[in-house]
């Protein structure tokens, strides 16, 4: 099943994505309605405290919603000049509160999201996003670009405004799903957030060319492809944020009946276990019709979830694992193509280990280019 792996790199190299940047918010976005103490359960290893917070925010289409998340403080003495901050954008978890990350054990965050406490061993507070829909209600909008910004920027000013010894300087950084919100978090936040200084970003095995990647599993009568199987799961949670943000695609008319009976399970199904039981359900069997026949269609997808390569003011530092059969490096590369031709400052360091492996082997040119940053 390798050579799927081949044949989405081949088709990757070749594309590229544009969307129009956000407008302005208003900057009451970020205000906190709730607050509490993250149990020590919940703690990260190198985390002294965290608190747990539903702040305000906006999604896809700029309407006011809420989402939850944690601050995360390290095992060192408040610095003279304030905090400085990491805001973390996490993978992939799911699309239902349950899913939240915030409300994971402590040893299961080192597990998947080990950057967490690698920033914080640094010396950095931690702002981290569930983003809207896996907490403070509302619809998970699963790789909808300027909702997963907006939740990644919110964090900060919500951190901020419980705690004024947190700075104003931050940098954007994640993994995966919070890869791509990283990547669009930067390039929204100078419009979005100008009372904040965003100073860079690290994007490890980012999401991207997803208007090439989803409607490859999108075909009727795909058969059965074995372990890969599973990639048709990232497109369901895609079907329904995109059927929240764009009703007026009719998204889930694509879908055969399975395939909505599939889309409604995987609301209430975290990724792990959406991953397991997809295994055996051919992708084929998931569509009525052809998403990418449609140019309506993949229009609202290049808007939706598309990353441009336009509108980066700061550095952008790409980190790929060369194994990975979940994000593609040949994707990424074209990525780095892609910015580079429009003028970003660019960077990417590739690694030999796959979708998660990556977290850890990129961990010291990670937190090498976060402090160059901060200098």
């Amino acid at each position: 099943m390798r050579i799927v792996t081949v044949f989405l790199g081949a088709v990757l190299a070749v594309t590229s994505v544009c969307a129009t940047p956000p407008a302005s918010a208003d900057p009451v976005t970020g205000t906190v309605v709730a607050q509490s103490a993250v149990p020590t359960v919940n703690l990260p290893s190198e985390a002294a405290r965290g608190v747990a917070v539903r702040y305000t925010t906006r999604d896809q289409n700029g309407r006011p919603a809420l989402s939850t998340g944690a601050v995360y403080y390290p095992r060192r003495a408040v610095p003279a000049d304030g905090w400085q901050v990491v805001s973390w954008a996490h993978g992939t978890s799911g699309i239902s509160a349950r899913c939240a990350p915030s409300v994971q054990s402590g040893q299961l965050l080192d597990r998947d999201q080990p950057t967490i406490s690698g920033a914080l061993r640094r010396g950095y507070v931690v702002t981290a996003t569930d983003y809207i829909g896996l907490g403070g209600g509302g619809v998970a909008e699963y790789l909808g670009g300027r909702s997963s910004a907006f939740n990644v920027i919110d964090m900060v000013r919500a951190a901020r405004s419980i705690d004024p010894v947190i700075g104003k300087r931050w940098v954007s950084l994640g993994h995966s799903q919070g890869g791509h919100a990283a990547l669009w978090a930067s390039r929204v936040a100078p419009r979005y957030a100008p009372e904040l200084t965003m100073l860079g970003t690290v994007a490890i095995a980012p999401a991207s060319q997803i208007t090439t990647i989803v409607p490859l599993f999108q075909q009727p009568g795909t058969p059965s492809l074995g372990y890969f199987n599973s990639m048709s799961g990232f497109g369901l949670y895609v079907m329904s944020g995109l059927n929240h943000a764009r009703p007026d695609v009719h998204a889930l008319d694509y879908l055969t009946p399975v395939g909505r009976e599939w889309v409604a399970k995987s609301r209430n199904l975290c990724v792990h276990d959406l991953v397991v039981a997809l295994r055996t359900v051919a992708p084929g069997t998931l569509y009525a019709r052809s998403t990418s026949s449609s140019p309506a269609f993949m229009a609202a997808l290049r808007d939706y979830a598309g990353i441009p390569a336009t509108g980066f003011v700061r550095p952008v530092r790409l980190e790929q694992g060369l194994t990975d059969d979940v994000v593609s490096p040949i994707g990424t590369l074209a990525l780095q193509d892609q910015l580079r031709a429009a003028g970003v400052a660019v960077a990417m360091g590739v690694y030999p280990g796959d979708h998660m492996a990556v977290t850890r082997q990129s961990m010291a040119d990670t937190m090498g280019t976060v402090a160059r940053y901060f200098r």
